[in-house]
């Protein structure tokens, strides 16, 4: 189950249009979101240097970069971020909190989640690779294109015995949470083993064989509906994906999840 959404929003406008997005999908799974708006210190430092320029984007004009007019522009801002929030509020029944933290957004992510029930959110462009890491964050990540639509199916990665019980306890949670339809894909040259494990937990018949085993393939069961897509973050369908196809994708972390009541 998520219970808390920690959202990172810079100032780009790409990200103020998946506000509302993010805040129904928030609502819509009982989760509190906790928006962060981030101030970029070297936007701040570099306002204060004496040959800093900006270049307005309609006129053209250029002009001294001044650092009290960026922190006035950073206030009007926030407070728009927080005034939509309300907004939302009043319309999804949406708990929310809005703060400011200073630094970098990838700097933010690298930070583990406060605790055990909140998951942090990171909004992608429908063409962008999924975000490359050297090793896995170990704490659960939740995707979102910016094409994001309603979630009406719960589709998960069943490929490996050993690492993946943790995937279906959360792809479990979330389908009763929502009453929405569960699949689990499973390669269909292991269906089988895999089937006959799903069946001693009582989930025989969501299993979904997929031949020619591929993130692709996966994506492509779930045919034209909006699917939430629910994986490990050591899965080997991660490898160079891209966000191509998919509407939202749940990384699940072992060690994270173990500490949220997991299937033994």
């Amino acid at each position: 189950m998520i219970r808390h959404i920690v959202w990172y929003l810079d100032l780009s406008q790409a990200e103020l249009e998946m506000l509302e997005q993010v805040a129904e999908f928030a609502a819509r799974h009982g989760a509190r979101l906790r928006a962060v708006f981030i101030e970029d210190e070297s936007l701040l430092r570099c306002a204060e240097l004496p040959c800093t320029r900006e270049v307005s984007l309609t006129t053209g004009r250029v002009r001294a970069l001044d650092p009290e007019r960026v922190r006035l522009q950073l206030r009007r801002r926030r407070e728009h971020i927080r005034q939509r929030l309300r907004q939302l509020a009043r319309r999804e029944a949406l708990e929310w909190s809005l703060e400011v933290q200073h630094g970098r957004r990838e700097q933010l992510l690298a930070r583990p989640p406060a605790s055990h029930d909140e998951v942090q959110v990171l909004v992608l462009d429908s063409s962008a690779e999924l975000p490359p890491w050297s090793s896995p964050p170990g704490y659960p990540l939740l995707l979102l294109s910016n094409r994001f639509r309603p979630v009406e199916l719960v589709l998960a990665v069943f490929e490996e015995a050993a690492r993946d019980v943790p995937v279906l306890a959360r792809a479990r949670q979330l389908a009763h949470q929502e009453q929405l339809p569960l699949w689990i894909t499973v390669p269909a040259a292991r269906a089988d083993e895999l089937g006959a494990l799903l069946e001693s937990r009582g989930l025989g018949g969501t299993m979904l064989p997929i031949t020619g085993w591929s993130l692709l393939g996966v994506m492509a069961a779930a045919s034209d509906r909006a699917s939430l897509l629910v994986l490990h973050q050591d899965s080997p369908l991660l490898t160079g994906a891209r966000m191509k196809g998919i509407n939202a994708a749940l990384l699940v972390a072992s060690e994270w999840e173990n500490g949220e009541g997991a299937e033994p």
